[in-house]
């Protein structure tokens, strides 16, 4: 039975009573798979490539590689993978090469890919007894928690759709993450760096000259590393590897400015080096050829860029760039360095614009449009009532135009977010649309918004999912090393106006064991982080860091604490009370499609 058949039921409704637009007719959708897409994915089966004479890119077991290299003295460990789990398997795969013991670890920057997997190759306490080093850009440990901290809730759901986290594995195959194997997930840990440093650092590890160069790039704190006796270039994330770069990236993050990205290439261009490891793909060898990736990712990057600026400064919106903006053939076709599979032009051609001038496009009824749901009741009522929307969304699914088909259905689910129809139709538009794209990122959103269109990924499970993957941006490893401020600065964002529009308390926080103390005032529904604690403040808890640090964690309370004597009370119990009812801890199911 074709399609046009399965759905005659519904074209037939047009001439049916309302009620009778109830579901649509039975279609299996087969899963499937971009051709180029999945041919992609041999680009990381697991190999030990070996680069030079002393260097080895484990490719495959992690979404990030992992660089080990055989210094004089001892190993140094260039990115840790994105579990203890999957950097166990690698290390024993360095480990058929040399047993000689780890003298460093290298953090290229604070994304969990690169930092999770730490205690598959050292221990903590090899770290604190100075017998392994970790070097790393000295902004890391503040955009490791502030990231965790700050944002972590929505952006552990959000990574989970850019992920594609609870797809099943018929949509899991032979996929891939773009710019490596599917992460695997795993138990997160973290170590503190050692040794930082902002703009550069020469210097030698166990024997071997190396040279360190900041290069903002994918990431803030992006740092790259060069072997000078050897001409090797570990050049992190600034070359992202087989992929045109993520300029953007779908699960949220602060503008990536693309004229440093620009830059920093040009740094690692400079270095002339005879072979270059990026920590994502194969390495790449011969002085000509690493030019030739440089070279053509950074007029890549420059080039959707700048053409973003010329047409932005013509007035265009994003909405007009994005059918404006596209490669050139020798850059769109410079395969698998500039090829879609890990970004695309038009949502780095967004942020840019985003980036540059905000969300104000430049139509005054953008400033205070009518709300969602109500503009939507009224274009339904204007085009004829919920039932001829979804007949003209049915329609446009039977001819394949599953972009306009999914638009429609949405008016109906914002409306009534349980229309059983509007959601089906929309489900199985992202379906279909998911299934043809080569892009992991849009692939993977568009099947985790089908599933939630389905109502197999409800409340309950989001929540989960939601607070497994933050775990993943705030592990209990990186809690430990949340400093007071930090915890603290969270509270601000937390505050209920509801509850604390009348309040106006100021809670003062001493710790003895660092030697710290701080404050936090409510004033009306403001909060403000105070260094030290004001004069005439009469609330006061005392408690040593390590008992806030079980707090953090969750196995303790600060309410706990005071009853069993760890957290001593200066001031009234009840102001107390009341000052700590003005915060919103609670986490909540994060609906992202079904809206």
């Amino acid at each position: 039975m074709n399609s046009l058949t399965r759905f005659s039921g519904l074209l037939l409704a047009a001439a049916l009573p309302l009620t009778a637009l109830a579901d649509l007719p039975e279609e299996r959708i087969e899963p499937s798979i971009n051709a180029e897409l999945a041919e992609h994915t041999k680009v990381f089966n697991k190999q030990i490539y070996k680069v030079a004479d002393n260097v080895y890119s484990a490719v495959g077991w992690s979404i990030a590689n992992s660089v080990m290299i055989v210094a004089p003295d001892g190993l140094i460990i260039v990115d840790a993978g994105e579990s203890v789990e999957e950097s166990r398997k690698v290390f024993a795969e360095f480990r058929k090469v040399t047993d000689k013991p780890v003298k460093a670890i290298v953090y290229t920057h604070f994304h969990p890919d690169h930092i999770n997997g730490v205690k598959g190759f050292v221990t903590e306490e090899q770290v604190k007894s100075g017998e392994v080093q970790i070097y790393a850009h000295d902004t890391l440990l503040e955009n490791v928690v502030t990231q965790g901290a700050l944002v972590g809730p929505i952006l552990g759901m959000r990574s989970a759709y850019t992920f594609g986290a609870m797809l099943n594995a018929a949509d899991r195959k032979d996929m891939n993450g773009g710019i490596g194997p599917i992460a695997v997930g795993g138990a997160s840990s973290f170590i503190p760096p050692t040794i930082t440093f902002k703009q550069q650092l020469d210097t030698t590890i166990a024997g071997l000259k190396v040279q360190f160069r900041w290069a903002p790039s994918e990431a803030p704190d992006e740092i790259v590393m060069y072997l000078p006796d050897n001409r090797v270039l570990i050049s992190a994330e600034v070359d992202q590897g087989p992929t045109l770069p993520n300029i953007h990236t779908l699960r949220g993050t602060k503008f990536r400015d693309p004229v440093l990205w620009v830059n920093s290439l040009d740094l690692l261009r400079s270095f002339n080096a005879e072979y270059m490891v990026p920590l994502h793909g194969r390495p790449v060898t011969g002085q000509d050829k690493v030019e030739e990736v440089l070279r053509m990712t950074r007029d890549g990057i420059a080039y959707i860029h700048d053409q973003t600026v010329r047409w932005m400064n013509k007035g265009l919106t994003p909405d007009e760039l994005v059918e404006k903006v596209k490669l050139p053939p020798h850059l769109a076709g410079y395969a698998p360095y500039l090829r879609e599979y890990y970004g695309t032009v038009k949502h780095s051609v967004r942020q840019i614009y985003q980036g540059y001038l905000g969300w104000f496009q430049g139509d005054p009824v953008d400033l205070d449009p009518t709300p969602p749901v109500e503009k939507d009741k009224r274009l339904i009522g204007m085009m004829g009532g919920r039932d001829k929307v979804l007949l003209a969304a049915g329609d446009a699914y039977l001819k394949g135009d599953y972009q306009w088909a999914a638009e429609l259905a949405g008016y109906a689910i914002r409306v009534d977010h349980e229309d059983k129809l509007a959601r089906d139709i929309k489900a199985r538009s992202f379906r279909k649309l998911g299934y043809a794209q080569m892009n992991i990122n849009w692939r993977n959103w568009y099947l985790m918004s089908a599933m939630e269109l389905e109502g197999s990924l409800g409340e309950e499970q989001s929540l989960a999912l939601a607070q497994r993957l933050r775990g993943t941006f705030l592990s209990p490893d990186m809690l430990k090393n949340l400093p007071v401020n930090i915890f603290l600065q969270n509270w601000v964002t937390r505050v209920d106006p509801d509850q604390a529009n009348d309040v106006q308390l100021t809670l003062g926080f001493s710790f003895p064991d660092i030697k710290e103390e701080w404050a936090l005032e409510v004033r009306r529904g403001v909060v403000q982080l105070h260094q030290g604690i004001p004069a005439g403040t009469t609330l006061k808890l005392t408690l040593d860091k390590t008992y806030l640090d079980t707090v953090i964690s969750g196995e303790n309370s600060l309410l706990k604490g005071a009853v069993l004597g760890d957290v001593k009370v200066d001031g009234s119990l009840l102001d107390i009370k009341t000052f700590l009812g003005c915060f919103d801890f609670a986490e909540a199911p994060l609906a992202l499609t079904v809206r």
